[in-house]
């Protein structure tokens, strides 16, 4: 036996995204922000993009953009259960992509799923080695709606029984254990509660995943999923009424210190929605670099 076949393989890192044509420019911009702070895991790394329906020309220019930063990317075509979606308040169906992710991912131990809307700005091989300690999926609390009862999340939790005190996580950054998740029938259940019980959905597939999970959930460092909860706040959308939950210093620090800013809510920094704040301007500048990179590979195809 020679020394490489004597050297143990290192395990297969997973990153899964799901997208449909809105978000494939976001996705690029949280691409450029992995290459740029994680440069030799991005190497290793295999990642995949789900989705229903891609025209080719968004397809074509996702596979430019990861040819052009060097990742490992597969277009993973999936469908949905045909059931109705509820999608108000600005949702939509790639927002219940991500409970495919057990069943399609039947090989694999562990894999980190990734909203689109976000960038990276941490090393990520703390939160991939990350021991769920049994738990089907970590995740972290919601910064807007830490508990059922003092949010906009779930609506009619009580008539639910859910203990109005429960916390509530955010999906946009969840760490997935796909066989305990299919042990423990999570993702399963949490698409026959949005068949039964739209009415309770509110925050799409979040909600859903929330009731599901009974409070069984691993607690990850808030660092990994933080919003610009400062700009947020300067917006018509975002109200702060959990003051005695987490204080918002408490917040404006972790900005500071956030191995993952999500932009979540409508004011979308691609739009330009989002007020001015540091995570807006570093944003652009992501943002700014993709737009050029989309330049340069249309003109390198004339």
């Amino acid at each position: 036996m020679n020394h490489a076949q004597q050297e143990v393989a290192e395990p297969v890192r997973r990153l899964v995204f799901a997208v449909d044509e809105s978000y494939c420019l976001p996705l690029t911009v949280a691409w450029l922000s992995l290459r740029r702070t994680n440069p030799e895991l991005a190497d290793r790394l295999r990642i995949d993009v789900l989705y229903e329906e891609l025209s080719d020309t968004a397809a074509d220019r996702l596979r430019r953009h990861a040819d052009l930063l060097r990742l490992q990317v597969t277009l993973r075509p999936v469908s949905l259960e045909p059931i109705r979606y509820p999608t108000g308040f600005g949702g939509a169906n790639a927002n219940y992509l991500r409970l495919v992710i057990p069943e399609i991912y039947r090989d694999c131990d562990k894999l980190l799923y990734l909203d689109s809307d976000l960038v990276i700005r941490g090393d990520l091989e703390g939160l991939l080695g990350t021991d769920l300690g049994g738990a089907p999926i970590g995740a972290v609390r919601d910064p807007l709606n830490p508990l059922v009862g003092r949010g906009r999340a779930l609506p009619g939790w009580s008539k639910l029984g859910i203990p109005a005190e429960r916390e509530y996580f955010n999906s946009g950054v969840l760490m997935i254990d796909p066989l305990a998740c299919r042990s423990e029938r999570l993702f399963e259940r949490a698409l026959a509660f949005i068949a039964s019980h739209p009415e309770h959905i509110r925050l799409w597939d979040q909600d859903a995943l929330n009731w599901a999970a009974e409070d069984r959930w691993h607690r990850l460092n808030p660092r990994w999923n933080v919003f610009p909860v400062s700009a947020l706040l300067r917006t018509p959308w975002v109200r702060y009424t959990t003051e005695d939950v987490t204080p918002l210093d408490a917040l404006d620090r972790l900005e500071e210190e956030a191995a993952v800013l999500h932009f979540a809510s409508p004011a979308k920094p691609w739009k330009g929605l989002l007020p001015e704040c540091p995570s807006a301007v570093l944003y652009e500048k992501l943002l700014d670099a993709v737009r050029k990179a989309d330049h340069q590979l249309a003109a390198d195809l004339r």
